[in-house]
């Protein structure tokens, strides 16, 4: 973590914001602020028990624009707490906004009100604290949280200019956040804080005939990393480039899969990366029986490997949960076994007779090859390019089965060459399929995945399956 991050930083809210507010105006709390409520509430207190606290307190600064012209700017924020009393093994959660001491209080008499309803668990954990070690990820970026609202109208001004001299027309938004997660809980030994911050940007451009459609996003916890004049430039192209599409018939096609097209498939493998317990009240495709898991068996392509690592510094990713659970480095799948599973502490203290749980907080990099999209394409015969998906449903959650639809840009691919638009097609696939139908797997790089950092490589994969057209650009 950089030494801002350390310093837990706090800035100055714009000044019309200190003007109703008064002073000190802040984007967020800092850790001293979250334990200076935690205290308070603890003080509200009755009947004895646990009083916990899980906050995040955010700033966000947002624009939007449609039809080339800016119709939001805005900047927020909020301080959004969970707070929970355990009275003897029973339990009552309540979120609230409010943080002075009437709301305060109010709420901790709510939540009692509600562990008094509830059943007591003589089997709950002990209050031992565990001896955590936490990560120093890279989650905090001074250019992200010093941007001022004056760069992000220029920003759009820049992304809007090059969609409006080709007379076509964009849509788009672009936002950047700071804030602090806090979890204070008497178990846990001691009070857990990170700053963090985030940016994103994405657009989609539209010939105004309504005959073609182009998109590009990107998300980072570094405004820095993102560019959104390039983006701007790739959404043109893509408008330009998929004018006029032709229709095809359906069926299964070889597919050159940009990396967010990936990415909008296999975030729903990496969400079911749970364990037993877990098994037991969600379907997973991991775990088909009680007593039956997928571990230890090949499950994709034997070069593609599926890791989680908050240290990863392209990442950006908080190293602990919601309730304060350490998250460490994870290998899911290695060369196509899948060779872990989530688990939470209680699970791991129970049955594994280990302290530390396996989180899965849904963010992952996925690699395995160094070809390039074009050198996928030069290699197809006959296939179709897709930039992403959208509108995706699972079917079934044992083989993960889904439907959805591709969007803004398919090509059709012919002797190695992008020979013509077509039509949007509707495809019904597992996602588990197209892991072990890969031919070619390309570098990693980061997507548009706002809360749940992704980096993803393009691939090209057979028989993927397209079963309707789509009048929808």
């Amino acid at each position: 973590m950089t030494g801002p991050a350390r310093r837990n930083p706090i800035a100055r809210a714009p000044e019309w914001l200190t003007a109703l507010f008064g002073e000190p105006a802040k984007k967020f709390l800092s850790q001293a602020d979250c334990e200076a409520v935690a205290a308070r509430a603890r003080g509200f207190a009755q009947g004895g028990g646990v009083t916990r606290l899980f906050v995040d307190s955010w700033w966000v600064g947002e624009l939007r624009w449609a039809l080339n012209r800016v119709s939001l700017a805005s900047d927020r924020r909020n301080d959004e707490l969970l707070l929970s009393r355990s009275i003897h093994g029973a339990g009552g959660l309540v979120t609230t906004n409010q943080i002075d001491d009437v709301s305060l209080e109010g709420a901790v008499r709510a939540a009692e009100r509600i562990a008094h309803y509830q059943a007591t668990n003589p089997e709950e954990l002990p209050e031992t604290p565990p001896r955590f070690d936490y990560l120093k990820t890279a989650i905090w970026s001074d250019a992200t949280f010093g941007q001022p609202s004056s760069d992000r109208t220029v920003a759009a001004q820049r992304i809007i200019a090059p969609a409006e001299q080709a007379e076509m027309v964009s849509f788009g938004f672009l936002a950047v956040q700071a804030a602090g997660h806090a979890v204070i809980d008497p178990a846990l030994g001691r009070p857990l804080y990170a700053p963090y911050t985030a940016a994103q940007c994405s657009m989609t451009v539209r010939d105004p005939q309504g005959v073609g459609s182009g998109w590009a996003g990107l998300s980072s916890y570094d405004w820095a990393r993102i560019d959104p004049e390039a983006l701007a430039r790739r959404a043109l192209e893509k408008c330009l480039a998929s004018r006029h599409p032709v229709t095809i018939e359906p069926g299964r096609y070889t597919v050159v899969l940009e990396s967010q097209a990936v990415h909008d498939l296999i975030r729903f493998v990496v969400n079911k990366f749970y364990g037993r317990e877990e098994a037991e009240r969600i379907p997973s495709p991991f775990h088909l029986r009680q007593n039956f898991s997928k571990l230890g068996l090949q499950i994709a392509n034997g070069r593609i490997t599926i890791t989680q690592d908050p240290a990863d510094p392209d990442l950006g990713v908080l190293p602990f949960s919601d309730d304060g659970q350490p998250v460490g480095p994870v290998t899911w799948v290695d060369h196509g076994f899948l060779t872990r599973l989530a688990h939470w502490r209680d699970y791991a203290l129970k049955w594994l007779h280990e302290n530390e749980p396996v989180v899965n907080r849904w963010d992952y990099r996925m690699a395995g090859g160094t070809t390039t999209v074009e050198e996928m394409i030069r290699s197809t015969e006959r296939g179709l390019l897709v930039t992403r998906f959208s509108n995706i449903d699972v079917l079934d959650n044992d083989s993960l089965l889904m439907t959805g639809v591709t969007r803004d840009g398919l090509w059709l691919i012919e002797h190695g060459k992008i020979s013509k638009a077509v039509k949007n097609l509707r495809f019904t696939e597992s996602p588990l399929f197209v892991l072990n139908s890969v031919d070619m797997l390309g570098l990693p790089e980061r997507v548009f995945s706002p809360g749940a950092p992704a980096i993803v490589p393009p691939l090209k994969a057979h028989d993927f399956s397209f079963t309707a057209t789509i009048d929808a650009i």
